[in-house]
This record gives structure tokens, C-alpha cells and sequence, in this order.
């Protein structure tokens, strides 16, 4: 009976300590799929770091791009009534136009937040097929408070097209998980004479939170780095670090140098999406790489 009980006991040990060890060392290629929804001394500060990014820091282009400013006008209306209101909305809508090429919305970013600098982003511009690089130095920027700076690199078609790809890739194939330890940011405190630089110094995976958000009119999907990364996915985040990097500095060799890390990365991360996850409305045939 005392042995029995003996080898029960050291094979739950055993079991226990394996189930340890396996949690410890779980590591996936997938990022995590969370909501904006994070508070910090009241502010949704993810949701405000977004759009900060995504309309460069003015309140204005926001308006605009979401219909802020659209007349209210009745339906039922006599004829001259509608030609009133006619000649309204075609006021507003060539004015909307304007204000939109003035004030551009992003809705593709890839964001890095450091405990040392403030954030900076990847975007992309469709009409110069350029990478679009920008640097809040607020470390919790806000919506026509924070001031934005931009920086452009154009590249070519096939290159802009793989990045902005593997962006997708990253953000639709991302799951819910619980990561475990923590995936809080490591606090460093930053040197008070110390340069504002435009990219943090180097990479850490403790000191440093990557954001995928890829902007659909269902609703922003959005992921993140955590702390139960694959080398893959690691390799993932330190390749669109790498990236901005490229385009801060204006080094069109570096970023020709990541080419063949970015193919190697689509195919991978081409094989993580779910049979059932159409992405963006395009057909399997289509979204061949």
C-alpha cells in the first residue's frame, strides 16, 4: 500500500513538474488578440495612441474623416427646399475632399512603445507606395495635444506590398491568449540629459510593446507582442523594428538587405490563418503571395 502510494505521489510530481516546465517554455508565432480597451489613470491610452498616429495629431482630420461636419438636413422637403439642401451637401462634400487630402487618415500601423522614448509608427502611403514613419515624443500621446512627426522613405511596388502584407498576416493570424509572466512593459527611467532619439536605442523584448493594427469597417482588428514569443515571431517584431529603423535613417541598402526576411516570414505566416478567416473580403486566389 506504502509503495503504491509512493509511486502515485512521484508521478504527480513528476506530471506537475512537467506541466511547469511546459507553460515556462510555451512559446507560439502568434501575436495576441486583444482589445483597445486598456485604462491608465483614466485614459484609453492604446485607443488614444492610435488614433493620435492615425491622424497625425490633429483632432481636425478626425472630424473630418468621420463625418463630423456633415450637414443635418431634413428628408421631406419641398422642391426649393432641396435644391437648397442640394447645393449644400455639394458644398460640404467638395470641401470634405479637400480637407481630407490636407489632413490624411492611416488606417494600417505598426507601433513600438519604449519605456524610454516616446512611441513611433509604421504606416504606409498609397499614392507615393511609401513607408511613413511616426514619432510622437509624448510617452502617452493624446489626440490634438501631442505633436507628430513624420518621416517618408518611398520604396518599391513589391517590397511596399510585402511589408504592408505581412503586416495583415501578423494581425489576422493572431489568437487570445493569457501569455504568462506578464506582459507589462519593464519601467527604465530615462536620463534627463539624455537625447530625444526617433527610434529607441536598440531592441529589448523587456523594455519595448508591439501593436498591430490594421484599421476594417467592421472595426479595428488589433494584436500585440507578448511574452511567450516563438523565435519566429520574434524574429517577426525584430524585422518591422528593423524597418522603421531603415526609414528613420533613410538606408534603402539595410532595407533591401531584409527582403529575403520578410519573404521567409509571409510564408510562414501565410500557413498560420485559420481555413475559416477570410481576410479582408479577398478570395483564397487572390491572396497568393
Amino acid at each position: 500500500m506504502n509503495r503504491s502510494f509512493t509511486i502515485i505521489l512521484l508521478a504527480l510530481i513528476a506530471s506537475y513538474a512537467s506541466a511547469q516546465k511546459t507553460n515556462v517554455s510555451k512559446t507560439t508565432d502568434r501575436l495576441e488578440a486583444v482589445t483597445m480597451l486598456n485604462y491608465r489613470d483614466g485614459a484609453e491610452y492604446i485607443k488614444d495612441m492610435t488614433e493620435t498616429f492615425r491622424y497625425e495629431g490633429f483632432l481636425e482630420g478626425k472630424r473630418w474623416h468621420t463625418d463630423y461636419y456633415e450637414p443635418q438636413l431634413p428628408s421631406f422637403l419641398n422642391e426649393k427646399a432641396r435644391k437648397i439642401r442640394r447645393k449644400v451637401e455639394d458644398e460640404y462634400y467638395d470641401k470634405r475632399s479637400e480637407m481630407l487630402d490636407l489632413y490624411p487618415e492611416h488606417d494600417y500601423l505598426v507601433m513600438i512603445r519604449s519605456s524610454v522614448d516616446g512611441p513611433v509608427a509604421l504606416t504606409y502611403d498609397k499614392q507615393d507606395t511609401a513607408l511613413v514613419l511616426l514619432k510622437c515624443y509624448d510617452m502617452m500621446p493624446q489626440l490634438d495635444k501631442s505633436q507628430v512627426k513624420k518621416i517618408k522613405m518611398k520604396v518599391d511596388v513589391a517590397l511596399y506590398d510585402s511589408i504592408q502584407r505581412l503586416h495583415l498576416l501578423a494581425t489576422y493570424t493572431a489568437v487570445p491568449m493569457d501569455p504568462t509572466p506578464s506582459n507589462k512593459l519593464i519601467d527604465v527611467v530615462r536620463r534627463p540629459d539624455a537625447p530625444l532619439q526617433v527610434m529607441p536605442s536598440s531592441l529589448n523584448f523587456d523594455t519595448m510593446n508591439f501593436h498591430f493594427v490594421w484599421g476594417h469597417y467592421t472595426g479595428d482588428l488589433y494584436a500585440r507582442s507578448h511574452t511567450c514569443l516563438s523565435p519566429t515571431a520574434k524574429k517577426l517584431i525584430e524585422t518591422f523594428y528593423d524597418i522603421c529603423s531603415c526609414v528613420t535613417h533613410q538606408d534603402r541598402e539595410g532595407l533591401r538587405k531584409l527582403k529575403p526576411t520578410v519573404s521567409k516570414l509571409l510564408s510562414q505566416y501565410r500557413k498560420l490563418l485559420l481555413p475559416d478567416v477570410i481576410v479582408d473580403e479577398w478570395t483564397d486566389e487572390k491572396f497568393r503571395f
